[in-house]
């Protein structure tokens, strides 16, 4: 079974990109944002974890995540930010192991990483191909504010503490540039398909 990572910038369009490809038979998208949720649910170690670095006041009152108050101080430190990525990839990557295993053992014949942050958390250790998915900036910032209800001081807190285009370019096999047409994005994927033998 293939494993490939889907990479890129917040807000460039890699969850449409994993629909398309989901689409396909024997296909599956492990969303790495969802697993980052899960490792973080109330009574999970990791989420012990980061109330003893952060302290409990990143907990709301039924003792789950404030993600916003999370994200509040880790988007606006860097070293705040590289404190909670030590501490939550070791969770996500377990996760990821066990989901590829249970997903080749079904039979599928490729998995998609839907990761955003697949080389900072070592998860592109586990794919043969990286695929990064790019986009205008302007475009990407109002996804962002749209999708996770944010400010645009927020959104561009977001967008800052992460790597820009030339970072992804360097290190992906395969760039599929989002300019916001989905007729051309569904045969960039068809393309992507073809190249990687899907």
């Amino acid at each position: 079974m293939m494993v490939i990572g889907i990479t890129g910038p917040t807000g460039a369009g890699k969850s449409v990109v994993c629909r398309l490809l989901g689409d396909w038979d024997r296909i599956s998208i492990i969303d790495c944002d969802q697993v980052a949720r899960q490792v973080v649910r109330r009574g999970e170690h990791c989420l012990l974890d980061l109330a003893v670095e952060f302290s409990s006041a990143i907990l709301d009152k039924d003792g789950e995540l404030n993600r916003r108050k999370l994200a509040g101080i880790v988007f606006r430190d860097r070293e705040k930010l590289r404190k909670m990525e030590k501490i939550i990839y070791p969770y996500i990557l377990a996760h990821i192991l066990q989901e590829i295993h249970r997903r080749e053992v079904a039979g599928d014949r490729a998995v998609f990483l839907d990761a955003p942050t697949l080389y900072q958390s070592g998860a592109n250790i586990l794919c043969q191909r990286v695929v990064a998915v790019l986009a205008p900036e302007a475009g990407r910032l109002l996804r962002i504010m749209e999708r996770d209800g944010l400010t645009m001081e927020e959104a561009k807190a977001r967008m800052a503490s992460q790597p820009g285009d030339e970072y992804f370019e360097k290190r992906a096999d395969h760039i599929i540039r989002n300019i916001g047409d989905t007729s051309a994005l569904r045969l960039a994927v068809l393309e992507l398909q073809n190249k990687l033998g899907l």
